[in-house]
């Protein structure tokens, strides 16, 4: 949700967007609207961060995730229940049926319409799937595909695109055939990168198109009105909206705000109905909640942030190819220590895969130890150790360099207090345990963007929020040449690829949970591929007259498709 997936954003980002609730708050405020009186003026406001594409195929960071999901409609929708759980209802499928072993999904679509009218047939969805997986547009996303028959090979040029499991058998059945039975699959079917597309507006809005409001048709509960890039965003209801008599907000304002206490004066001001809680904010808030002034929701969500090292050239200074030296950077910070005085909030992250991830019907991190405790406890706080660990690593390369000769560029966004204070705590980690020196490069998203793609850095920050209940969510983005391998450092490792594979066709939870937790012993403490830091929570505060406002654990970290306002006036 739901993630959502970030590439050029630092993961403190995702305090203004990402959300995920667990036992002890409720995911949706429990009244209905015809139990009370909807306000005359009806006006929902939040934070967001722009997104940088409105292509549902193209779909990558959170920002499109939240907006995408809010426009468009794809065949289901999911949301969180009072006690936390995960739930999907019918969308733009009305029913669906699994046949064949689980092999075979076939969707009865409802009856729904584009904003200009068209109505959305079943190969608007086949258009997107193929649209998704051509190997010549190369979309993060398209291996996200891959269950279903004849995608990776058409992905990989190996097979046509009449030869991928997905057919529109006529205008309201759609069929998706998977290679093998794959138990998470039914988890994926209402993702943003499937949703239905139309081939039409896509050529008609050009190279444009993928930035261009005004060129988008829209299929959801919603239609964007007008858009300032960097600063705001408008929806406005869509009345063609096949559910648009249970659509009560009229408006939706978007506004880009990046300092926390700028944020927390609108907030308490009024001036913006939902907000994520940090640091001082939470422990005020959450009393006022106490005492009924506002609404508190808190819990687990499925994110772990992360130090990307890049393994492709090396970096600036030639040295992250090393995975000793990878591994001394990793167990240098001391993760407790940064929840604690830097966000006040979070756990630290020894583990690839977080809280609230379900393999059957238990917590995979309940059930499995977190692979890189052991040696973080070994080694965290021990600095001639950690310096022994580095200097191995510059051995194993034919570097003969002192430690103070060492510099490593640790590129990132964000310029707000909150984001600078996590960025120095890095450098100070690694200064003050490896005795090594580190350059902060602080960029504005575009040359983030650029000095990424050209490897000009050592060390970024990034953050992966899941996208559906199954640890694979987690442990398919590190496979070789993944859509996501460039933000993310370009780990490789015929092992962990072939540790992947082998879940093919396996059914049993038990023996998965098995491979992801080789799996992830792997990534995080043998080959140190990723430095995990701290695994997410929710901690948000939503204004008293904002009703049946929802916060699923997938797909989207706010659904407001079904809010309404009462009371505000």
């Amino acid at each position: 949700m739901h993630a959502k997936r970030l590439t050029a954003s630092v993961c403190t980002v995702l305090l203004i967007i990402s959300l995920v609730l667990s036992a002890c708050g409720s995911s949706e405020s429990s009244q209905k609207s015809g139990e009370q009186k909807l306000d005359k003026d009806q006006t929902l406001n939040l934070f967001f961060e722009s997104p940088t594409t409105l292509d549902v195929n193209d779909v990558r960071n959170s920002s499109e995730f939240q907006l995408l999901t809010q426009v468009q409609e794809g065949l289901v929708r999911t949301y969180t229940d009072k006690n936390g759980k995960e739930k999907i209802e019918p969308a733009g499928a009305k029913s669906w049926k699994i046949t064949d072993n689980g092999k075979v999904y076939t969707f009865k679509l409802r009856d729904y319409k584009w904003s200009d009218g068209k109505k959305v047939t079943a190969q608007n969805y086949v258009d997107s799937v193929i649209r998704l997986l051509d190997p010549k547009k190369a979309f993060a996303y398209a291996f996200f595909a891959y269950d279903i028959k004849n995608a990776e090979k058409y992905n990989a040029g190996k097979a046509k695109a009449g030869d991928v499991g997905v057919k529109a058998l006529d205008d309201n059945t759609l069929q998706i055939t998977l290679e093998k039975p794959t138990p998470q699959f039914n988890k994926k079917f209402g993702f943003v990168a499937l949703f239905p597309i139309r081939l039409d507006v896509i050529k008609k809005g050009g190279e444009t198109y993928a930035t261009d409001y005004k060129a988008q048709v829209f299929s959801g509960p919603f239609i964007i009105k007008s858009w300032v890039k960097d600063n705001s965003l408008v929806l406005k209801k869509n009345p063609k909206y096949w559910d648009a008599k249970n659509v009560h907000l009229k408006t939706v304002n978007f506004k880009t705000v990046e300092e926390t206490s700028t944020q927390a004066s609108l907030f308490q001001s009024k001036q913006t109905d939902v907000i994520a809680g940090t640091q001082q904010y939470i422990k005020k808030w959450a009393a006022e909640a106490k005492q009924g002034k506002i609404q508190y929701i808190h819990g687990n969500t499925p994110l772990t942030s992360y130090i990307v090292f890049n393994q492709k050239t090396g970096g600036t200074s030639g040295l992250l190819k090393n995975a000793k030296i990878r591994q001394a950077l990793s167990l240098a910070i001391n993760r407790q220590d940064l929840v604690k005085l830097v966000f006040g909030r979070y756990r630290p992250a020894y583990g690839l895969i977080p809280n609230g991830i379900q393999v059957g019907d238990k917590d995979y991190r309940d059930d499995v130890a977190q692979p890189l405790k052991p040696l973080y406890d070994k080694y965290n706080g021990n600095k001639s150790e950690l310096q022994r660990l580095f200097k191995e690593g510059l051995k194993e390369l034919g570097v003969n360099k002192k430690l103070g000769d060492v510099t490593l560029t640790l590129i990132t966004t964000g310029t707000d207090a909150l984001s600078k204070s996590e960025q120095e705590y890095y450098q100070q980690e690694w200064e003050k345990n490896l005795g090594i020196k580190v350059k902060l490069n602080i960029l504005e998203s575009k040359l983030f963007v650029a000095d990424r793609n050209a490897n000009k850095y050592d060390l970024l920050l990034n953050g992966w929020f899941g996208d559906y209940n199954d640890p694979s969510t987690f442990v398919d983005m590190w496979t070789t040449n993944n859509g996501f391998s460039k933000f993310f450092g370009y780990y490789s490792s015929k092992k962990y690829d072939q540790l992947y594979q082998s879940l093919d066709g396996v059914t049993d939870d038990a023996q998965r949970e098995k491979i992801y937790a080789a799996l992830e012993k792997q990534l995080i403490a043998e080959d140190a591929g990723v430095a995990p830091i701290y695994y997410g929570d929710s901690q948000y505060f939503v204004q008293n007259y904002v009703k049946n406002i929802s916060f699923p654990l997938f797909g989207t970290p706010i659904d407001f498709s079904r809010t309404y306002i009462s009371g505000k006036q």
